[in-house]
């Protein structure tokens, strides 16, 4: 019988993959008598940003080795505009990760830019030449970076960041992730403001030297928190929000993942973590979690619609969200945006708008599920054969923006995210206020009362993201079965848009509000586009 840890296969692979563990008596094509090897960097970085390269070893306690030399080749438009060494000696790798950040100058360029790392490995006696990573059958291809002529578009108080990411406390048999003050220097470097490290509760039980066996004490669970407080203690330009991707159960006895942001309480799940043979009941249903959670812990649905492999279904038990699960009152909100614009993102965005129109003030929130892969996601296709790579789900390329009107800090973030003053983007954003004729003001979140309002709106774009194309007004009344458009523009060239309206709605309503870029002359040839969070209307 396979032992039951080598069902692990099976788990969708967002991190960078590990290629080292395989079946007993089973050959593997991508296991090297070496440590994995590779080189990373953010997909964009802000103006006048050195850029952050980050060299990782993983697995060097299994597999000493000698690390030779790095050098980087940066071409933009086709031309090297620089050449350089890295690494002035050679350094022992021994440890079970080891990592360290590069900085380079590239003041001189903008646009797009290739990095060509060449990493020069001895192992068993051996020296080895590879290129960006030493993964079998990889592209090897240099990585891609966008040097932005702008900032990312954003308004006063308003925090843009990933609101699901994972880092190396998420670490098994065939994934890791970054370490957390990796992640804060490349995530500072694209011009974020926050990310929440949401790490599965099947890998947070474990043992810190064996992802094999779990420990009751909970180390690696106690060394995040510690690692999280020391990192906002002494950081002010970024924040970290710690949370939890707990497997439970829903209603149909199916394993799902709920996000616990802000927590210090554990939750075990273990159901899909494929940690006992065909054993995939989670230790809690979502509602005894959303009922169990401590005050201020923020619960959320996570990628609650994404289809679920068949094998995945069969062995691990998964499937997805159900409308009863979602309408749990505690449940505060519903990441469904996840790192691409799938049919998981269109039904779990229809979810949504339904349990708005039934009067619930469920927050939606945008992240990607990376573990790493800040500009390239690797992952397993194969077991044991092959990889692929994609520029999905990317650490950072869906965003969550928060309005916060106090100093940025994991506290702050989740007090936005809670009240629902939230926007989700992958460039441009939105802003509004809703005024009564009493002069009462309201954004994202709030509600305004009254029988008249006074609407007021603004889309902000730049050259990298392109022209707002369209922007639209969407009103929801409360027990209805559809939304209606109380504003449409379609506009030519223009990066900046207002609109004003007035409405008296004659039942209890919510307005939100989508802009649109043009794809024409973006930085990746893709429309980009934004939506909010509601504002609330009381008669």
């Amino acid at each position: 019988m396979i032992p039951a840890s080598e069902v692990s296969f099976l788990l969708p692979l967002l991190l960078y993959a590990e290629t080292h563990y395989r079946f007993r008596y089973w050959f593997s094509f991508l296991k090297k008598n070496e440590p994995e090897l590779l080189a990373d960097a953010p997909h964009r970085i802000e103006p006048a940003t050195p850029l952050p390269l980050l060299i990782l070893a993983k697995d060097a306690d299994r597999y000493p080795s000698i690390l030779r030399e790095i050098r980087v080749d940066v071409r933009s438009a086709g031309q090297t505009v620089l050449a350089k060494r890295l690494l002035g000696d050679s350094v022992q790798l021994t440890e079970p990760l080891w990592w360290k950040i590069f900085t380079l100058d590239v003041s001189t360029c903008h646009g797009w830019i290739d990095l060509d790392v060449t990493l020069v490995i001895e192992s068993n006696g051996s020296i080895r030449t590879y290129h960006n990573d030493n993964y079998r059958t990889a592209s090897h291809a240099p990585l891609r970076v966008y040097v932005a002529t702008e900032p990312l578009p954003r308004f006063p108080h308003l925090h843009v960041g990933d609101a699901h990411t994972h880092s190396n406390y998420t670490a098994d048999q065939v994934e890791f992730g970054s370490p957390l003050e990796a992640a804060r220097v490349l995530c500072e470097a694209m011009g974020l403001s926050f990310f929440c490290v949401t790490d599965h509760s099947y890998d947070l039980d474990d043992r810190l030297d064996s992802y094999l066996i779990n420990d009751p004490e909970l180390p690696k669970w106690k060394s995040l928190n510690r690692e999280i407080d020391a990192l906002n203690e002494h950081q002010t330009n970024v924040s970290i929000v710690r949370g939890e991707e707990v497997t439970c159960r829903s209603e149909h006895g199916r394993n799902v993942h709920l996000l616990l942001l802000g927590g210090r309480r554990f939750f075990s799940g273990s159901g899909d973590g494929a940690e006992q043979w065909l054993r995939t009941r989670s230790e809690h249903s979502v509602q005894e979690i959303l009922q169990r959670k401590d005050p201020g812990v923020l619960a959320f649905a996570a990628h609650p619609r994404e289809p679920v492999p068949f094998l995945q279904r069969m062995l691990l038990g998964r499937g997805n969200w159900s409308g009863k699960d979602l309408h749990d009152d505690n449940l505060d909100g519903i990441q469904f945006l996840n790192g691409k614009i799938d049919e998981g993102y269109r039904d779990g965005y229809e979810k949504w708008i339904a349990q708005l129109l039934r009067g619930r003030r469920i927050v939606a929130l945008a992240g990607n599920d990376a573990h790493g892969n800040f500009s390239r996601f690797r992952q397993l296709s194969i077991p044991f054969v092959s990889l692929r790579e994609s520029d999905n789900q990317v650490f950072g390329r869906m965003r969550t923006g928060v309005k916060v009107d106090m100093p940025l800090s994991e506290k702050a973030i989740l007090e936005g995210i809670s009240l629902g003053r939230a926007i989700l983007t992958d460039g441009p954003v939105i802003d509004a206020v809703v005024q009564n004729a009493y002069g009462g003001k309201c954004t994202f979140g709030g509600t305004s009362h009254g029988a008249t309002h006074h609407l007021s709106v603004r889309v902000l774009s730049s050259e990298e993201f392109g022209y707002i194309q369209s922007l639209r007004v969407l009103i929801g009344e409360i027990g209805s079965n559809l939304e209606k458009t109380l504003l449409e523009h379609n506009y030519g060239q223009g990066f900046d848009r207002s609109e004003s309206v007035t409405l008296s709605p004659t039942r209890p309503s919510y307005v939100r509000f989508e802009a649109f870029t043009s794809r024409e002359n973006t930085f990746d040839n893709r429309q980009h586009f934004c939506l909010t969070n509601p504002i609330w209307i009381d008669l």
